[in-house]
């Protein structure tokens, strides 16, 4: 059986305006790795579409990029599509990565007591940095790219076929790897060094560290 991958793809800011467009190396990597996709993205990115196509179509890997908090998981507009205590039980039976802000805290803990196999994301802010005079182009942004690659890690690794704990590890060793270059380097960048720590610090991996999609 084909795997099914969903991702959101909410565009409407600098935030998520980044992540747009950072996750279609991921979109065009599952297509090499002959996985369907299910691609929500700006307006489509909304609470009603999202749990029609979960719904019907039962995908194996959601990836969320958005912004979010403890307890859910927004889209298009900052509108919501998964919150604790209303449809969490959507994400039942599926491995979920989210690059969203917090949402490890609260919805991630509680998706998996309710049978989300593994629960990808950050258990605190997810902080990155970018150039403003590249955000017409944000492939080309350096700065994002120490950020924003290693936590495309994740999604990659897992579409490898690598199980949940190795994508998590995956990841961080990338932000180490960026980590150790700015260090030791006189970059103007070493400012960075404690942001990419933090977001690797707070990346974590709930539920079944052995899942594969």
């Amino acid at each position: 059986m084909r795997k099914l991958l969903l991702i959101t793809r909410p565009q409407y800011e600098p935030t998520t305006h980044y992540l747009f467009y950072w996750n279609k190396k991921v979109i065009d990597f599952a297509r090499k790795k002959k996985v369907d996709i299910i691609d929500l993205h700006r307006k489509r990115a909304n609470k009603k579409e999202f749990t029609s196509v979960v719904v019907k179509r039962q995908p194996n890997l959601i990836l969320f990029n958005g912004h979010g908090s403890s307890d859910s998981i927004n889209g298009q507009d900052d509108k919501v599509l998964v919150k604790t205590g209303e449809n969490e039980d959507l994400l039942k039976d599926k491995i979920i990565y989210a690059l969203s802000c917090e949402t490890a805290k609260v919805l991630g803990p509680k998706s998996v007591s309710m049978g989300t196999i593994s629960y990808l994301g950050y258990d605190e802010v997810f902080i990155f940095y970018y150039s403003k005079d590249k955000v017409n182009r944000p492939l080309e942004d350096k700065v994002a790219e120490l950020f924003l690659e290693p936590s495309n890690q994740v999604a990659i690794s897992l579409l490898k076929g690598h199980t949940t704990r190795e994508a998590n590890q995956r990841s961080k060793a990338s932000f180490l790897k960026n980590i150790q270059q700015l260090s030791t380097t006189e970059s103007s960048e070493t400012y960075l060094v404690r942001f990419l720590v933090w977001d690797m610090v707070h990346q974590v991996c709930l539920g079944d560290q052995n899942a594969q999609i």
